[in-house]
Formats: C-alpha cells, structure tokens, sequence
C-alpha cells in the first residue's frame, strides 16, 4: 500500500479555549520542522540529526496526549485516529531510541494519512484552531507545492490548498514529470468532493486537463471517468443540505452504497461516489454523534474508507471497523464488520507467495471474534 510523505498534522477541537489551541500549535510546529527529514529518509537516520529529531518526535507526543481531554475526540467520528495517532507517535519514539530509525520513519508518515483524514470529515463550516489562529504556515520548509498543499489542506485552508495542487500539476507538466502526477489531482478531487461537495467547478478543470497532449493515456482515462462521476452529482440537493435524519441516511445506503458495493471499481470513476459518501456520512456523524444509525455508520465509513485508501486516498477504514465491532459487539452489522476488516487484513498481507498474516495481527482477529456473539471460521 503506497504512503504518503507530507507535512502534517493538526486534530480538530470544538473549542476555543487556549489549552487545545496551544497543544495543536505545539504539535504543528515540531511536524513542520520534522517535514524536512520526512521528504528526505536519509537525513532522517544521520546520527548528526538524531537530538533534533528526538526531541522534535517527543515534543509531538506531549502536544497530542495533552489533548486527550478535548470531548470531540471521544466521539466515534474522531475516536479512532486519535488512538492510532498516538500509538504510532510512541512506537516511532520508542523505534528511533533504539536504533530503529527505518521503522521510527514509517510510523511518523503514517501520521499524514490519519490527520489528514481526520480533518476533512469535518463539515467546512467548522473552523480549525489554525484556520482562525495567529500560526501561519512557513513556506520556506515545503520544498513542493504538493507538500505545501497538504499543510494547507490539513488546517483547512482549501482555496491556498487547491492552488498549491494546481501548480504542482502544471510543474510536472512543463518538466514532463509525470510519475506519481496523479497525486495532486487525487487532492484536488477530495477537496472538491468530500470536504467541499461542488462538482461543477473541477468537471470543467479536469476536462481541460484530459485534453493536453502530453498527458499520459492512464491519466487521461482517469480524468475522464472523474468528470463522468462529477456530471453525474451535479444538481444533487444532499450536496447542499446534507442528511436531515437518520431516515435520508438509510435511504442513501440502500440507494448508492448498497449497489456501488457490488460494482465499484477503481478505473470507473467511483472515487468519486465513495469520496463524497465519505463527506455527507462524515458530516451526518460529527452533527448527530448520538444517532441510532451510528454502527451503520461506522462499517460504511470503514468499507467507504478502506476503499479510498487502496486508491491512494487518504483514509481510515480499519479503524472504523474496529470501532464497530468493539463498541457494538451485540450489534448485528458487528458482524458484517468483522468480515470486511478481516477481508482487509487478508489483501494487506497477500502477495504472490499467498498470504502471510503476522503473528499479532492473528491474534487482533481471534481478540475482536471474542467480542462477538458466533464464531466465525477462521481466516
């Protein structure tokens, strides 16, 4: 599963109040001035650079267990990554003390993915601590716009972010650097998409991109499934007003989850549903956190998301999972979660020698099947 290296990293809080506000600018700060040794593997494990790095890791351990109080993240929208956010945090310290420092480095990265993520569920009429806050982003510590973009992106400044994107796009296509071009469009798409929710503006700009000459063939096939998808939401009346209750929210399931489940594939354009799927399930959940919809939920942001994140997306599907089998075990979708998640495990760790499933992880399994009420056969 490809990673992303970027600069990161802020939770969101539902106050205002000074404490959160300072551990999220205490944490901000030690992740822009470890951007440089994220983007560069070989400065990161440089003996010269071990004190700074050190103390850098720790200063963002203390910023986000001192968060912990923030009731938000309690909820089951947020829940998830900040348990995983803090265990890679510690097991990057602790990797880096001990000499582990290629290990120490995948943890941290793994960070980007789950901040990332965390932060666009949120609806965008919902500040960040930063958004309105004093901190400005350095730009002299990005050394791409794409990096740039997701700094921006992460404290939610979306127009700055879309710009940064842009450039990144005509940059590679004046140098004809077209590896890993598809990156800052998949950007563009989720801002659009899942945090936005405004098809009609990118449908244009993605149009007038698939027309460019020395676009490679697989991208322009991308672009072209996207802006079939985009056309396809444009005019849909969820994309403004959101689910009213729980009732729209089923209707939605059985409408377009339910048969996007069975056909989705990733070279149809179906990013494009699952990605706003994500943003109204999301939204539905962070406004009405107590709904009794909430292990629905929970399994289709996790199958949503899951699914995002194979495509190179940002996304936190397992967890959700997880939390629905942990917090619903008597719940009948439990069940169902359960089964993806363990599905997932399988495809993370196949390969063309089968699939090798490490210790552990088994163990995981066997721990969640405890939870529930009928064994299930074992993978």
């Amino acid at each position: 599963m490809k990673r992303y290296v970027a600069p990161l990293l802020l939770l969101a809080s539902i106050t205002a109040a000074a404490g959160p506000v300072l551990q999220m600018n205490r944490a901000f700060n030690a992740l822009s001035d470890l951007v440089p040794y994220l983007t560069d593997p070989k400065a990161f494990m440089e003996k010269k650079n071990e004190k700074l790095v050190s103390e850098k890791i720790t200063e963002l351990q203390a910023a986000f267990k001192a968060a912990k109080h923030d009731t938000l993240l309690k909820e089951d929208l947020f829940a998830p990554s900040y348990a995983l956010i803090n265990e890679n945090i510690s097991e990057s310290l602790g990797a880096f003390k001990n000499g582990k420092k290629d290990y120490a480095h995948w943890r941290l990265k793994e960070v980007t993915s789950l901040c990332l993520d965390c932060h666009t569920r949120l609806p965008t009429t919902y500040s960040s601590s930063f958004q309105n806050g004093d901190l400005q982003i350095d730009h002299s510590k990005f050394k791409s716009p794409y990096n740039l973009g997701i700094a921006q992106l992460i404290v939610r400044r979306y127009i700055d972010a879309k710009d940064s994107f842009t450039r990144e796009i005509q940059d590679r296509l004046v140098k004809k650097e077209f590896i890993g071009l598809e990156l800052p469009f998949k950007q563009l798409l989720l801002i659009e998409t899942k945090v936005l929710k405004n098809p009609e503006n990118l449908s244009l700009s993605l149009k007038q991109y698939a027309l460019k000459k020395q676009l490679p063939d697989p991208i322009k096939r991308l672009l072209v499934a996207w802006t079939g998808r985009l056309d396809h939401w444009k005019g849909n009346q969820l994309l403004k007003t959101g689910f009213k209750n729980d009732k729209e929210v089923e209707r939605f399931i059985g409408a377009e989850l339910k048969p996007l489940k069975v056909s989705a594939g990733s070279s149809d354009g179906s990013d494009v549903d699952l990605l706003f799927a994500s943003g109204l399930l999301s939204n539905y959940l962070f406004e009405n956190p107590k709904s009794e919809l909430a292990p629905q939920l929970s399994y289709w942001l996790g199958w949503v998301e899951k699914n995002l994140k194979r495509d190179q997306f940002f996304g936190s599907g397992d967890l959700f999972l997880k939390q629905c089998i942990k917090r619903y075990p008597t719940h009948p979708i439990a069940r169902e979660c359960l089964n993806e998640y363990r599905e997932s495990v399988g495809f993370d760790f196949s390969g063309s020698s089968g699939t090798h499933i490490p210790k552990d992880v088994k163990k995981e399994l066997d721990d969640l099947e405890k939870l529930l009420i009928k064994p299930l056969t074992p993978l």
